[in-house]
């Protein structure tokens, strides 16, 4: 933000919806293209962006931060259009996949670096990094150098820097990828928080499933660049779009059974052991399993299938399954041994899979995921 947009510019066109809109983009290369995205972001918003490596999620940022040339479309933000405005003068914050810190200034002068590039005044950049060493808890650290504090703390200083000059627009480009398990989990909560606490519209890139549906308000998948599905995080999850997203959202995906068309896609944790006998059990053998804190999981190969028009497909599908430890997942099947099941729940999907399965991480019947 330049001096002179401070507290009262603009508070009127921030309010409105569609405070960040996107029409139409494309960005083409010379083995890639990206787009068209259109794409309405209110206020306050935090959008999170999945989808595999490769997919173009962080070109996608480099393109609203003006760090990539756009070939068409047009980014309004507040009220203005900023498509062809160098990155400077956007109002877009960015925090990079390595954080990006300058190694040689203090976590003070890193925190404050934006505001006197911006030419704030001294007062006021000295206010705004007191703030923000008080609310991101950093205030012990000012004078160290970032080598000198944690990784945790790191990541604190990448996100107070992109939020001091109060930007219009928050990119986060997977900021949580180098952080272990542990970590990620409780900088992820405060993320959160500092973004509702900011009232900043916010991008964030992943491919992490689980942080993105605990920070999303809307969720967007990419695919070998082209948008898939976008819209509120529950309504992506409870309804994808189309078997990929299905199965990049955690779904097991597999085709209806005998001549129908389309696949039927299911949560691993509605997937249940049962008896032979019950109606539309699925047969199948337990190919691994194992314990991950409270739940076992188990992968079973189903015994092959007539997939659409009856014709058979080259390798049966392999399902996930999340049992709880204890109660329900107490004495589960060993490995090798026949199984039945049922699903509590489905989602039925119009499209087939593709008989080689889907680029870039995609195969179908195999477990894991991106």
């Amino acid at each position: 933000m330049v001096e002179g947009e401070r507290e009262g510019d603009g508070e009127r066109e921030r309010d409105a919806p569609g405070y960040l809109e996107v029409r139409g983009l494309v960005a083409r290369y010379p083995e890639f293209r990206l787009g068209p995205i259109d794409l309405s972001l209110g206020k306050g918003e935090t959008l999170v962006v999945l989808g595999p490596n490769g997919s173009g999620k962080s070109t996608f940022l480099r393109l609203l931060a003006g760090l990539e040339p756009v070939e068409r479309g047009r980014i309004r933000l507040a009220g203005r259009d900023i498509t062809d405005l160098p990155p400077h003068l956007r109002s877009v914050g960015m925090v990079f996949q390595d954080l990006a810190l300058f190694p040689g200034k203090t976590v003070w002068d890193n925190l404050t670096y934006g505001l006197v590039v911006q030419r704030w005044s001294r007062q006021e950049a000295e206010k705004r990094g007191e703030e923000l060493l008080r609310d991101f808890h950093l205030s012990l650290l000012a004078e160290r150098l970032p080598s000198e504090i944690s990784g945790g703390e790191r990541q604190r200083v990448a996100l107070a820097r992109a939020l001091a000059p109060r930007p219009s627009l928050l990119l986060l480009d997977e900021p949580l990828s180098s952080a272990d398990p542990r970590l990620a989990r409780e900088l992820r909560g405060e993320i959160k928080g500092y973004l509702r606490a900011a009232g900043t519209p916010a991008i964030y890139v992943t491919h992490d499933f689980d942080e993105g549906f605990f920070l999303a308000q809307r969720m967007a998948l990419l695919r070998e660049g082209s948008w898939v599905q976008e819209g509120p995080a529950e309504q992506v999850f409870d309804r994808p779009s189309d078997p990929f997203v299905a199965w990049f959202l955690g779904y097991n995906v597999l085709p209806r059974p005998s001549s129908r068309h389309g696949t039927v896609a299911v949560l691993p944790e509605e997937v249940r052991l049962c008896d032979p006998g019950a109606p539309d059990a699925l047969e199948g053998v337990v190919e691994s399993r194992g314990e991950t804190g409270s739940q076992v999981r188990m992968f079973v190969r189903l015994s092959t299938p007539a997939g659409p028009m009856g014709a058979e497909r080259e390798e049966s599908p392999l399902l996930e399954l999340l049992l709880p430890r204890g109660g329900a997942g107490a004495g589960t099947p060993a490995v090798g041994a026949k199984v039945h099941l049922r699903f509590e729940r489905t989602v039925e999907l119009p499209q087939d899979l593709p008989p080689n399965g889907f680029k870039r991480g995609f195969a179908s019947g195999e477990p894991g995921g991106p």
